[in-house]
């Protein structure tokens, strides 16, 4: 009871979720109107805006005076979409985007683990890592895409890894050795390969849903990149239900 307690905590205090129903409860009040290029209004992101706790990209671009001008510029947001369009619970009507009956089921009828689960397993297993995330490619195979295809075994090693610290720039060696990633990155250096599971496999996806949590230290340059990270109790939950789940 305890540990269910624990996982239902951290599942409503992640942001990412938090707007994903944000997202579509501004739905059950009023359609989003659609822009020519099928991208969500300026008006509905700036009301959206708001509602979010993800604020960081808009304090940014404040901060540095610049504008906003597509929904592409804030890709948590693109994101949510993609996600919500992947389970069936927004449709497109001409130029507006509209809650489905499976929407409103899904915001009235099921409780806030199962929404958030449903949520994260649709992305691992319905949305492209490499759309948020591109990766080098061969033979029109990309990085992003062997380790989405291979992710039960990332879960696997995960989970036996349990909440312990995990050395980042280790797990980076061993993937790369385990999946045979090495002449994806021929004559480039570990940095860019590092960058690469940094933000495809964690700050874009497994960091961003609460499955783990990270520890940063500054590099050469001043700029924080992760040195250790371990899976949360949520984490665990999600790695187990990602390995004996179907979407």
């Amino acid at each position: 009871m305890e540990e269910n307690n624990l996982i239902n905590q951290q599942v409503i205090s992640n942001n990412f979720f938090h707007d994903f129903l944000v997202f579509l409860k501004y739905l059950e009040e009023r359609p989003i109107k659609r822009t020519i290029t099928g991208n969500i209004s300026l008006a509905d992101i700036f009301s959206l805006q708001k509602q979010f706790h993800q604020q960081e990209i808009f304090s940014e671009y404040k901060k540095y005076n610049w504008s906003i001008r597509s929904e592409r510029q804030i890709e948590f947001l693109s994101k949510i979409k993609i996600i919500a369009e992947s389970m069936y619970v927004i449709y497109k009507r001409k130029e507006y985007l509209i809650l489905s009956k499976n929407g409103k089921g899904y915001l009235h009828n099921i409780d806030p683990v199962t929404q958030y689960w449903n949520m994260v397993l649709h992305y691992w297993n319905r949305v492209s890592w490499e759309y948020f995330n591109p990766s080098p490619e061969i033979n029109k195979r990309s990085v992003m895409d062997v380790l989405q295809h291979n992710q039960h075994s990332l879960w696997n090693s995960l989970l036996r890894k349990g909440i312990q610290w995990i050395d980042f720039e280790s797990f980076c060696q061993a993937v790369k050795i385990h999946f045979k990633l090495e002449d994806y990155y021929k004559n480039i250096d570990d940095f860019s390969y590092y960058l690469d599971i940094e933000y495809g496999l964690l700050k874009r996806n497994i960091f961003l849903f609460g499955c783990v949590e990270v520890e940063y230290k500054k590099d050469k340059y001043k700029f924080d990149r992760i040195s250790h990270f371990r899976p949360t109790e949520l984490g665990i939950f999600m790695f187990e239900k990602g390995i004996n789940s179907i979407i």
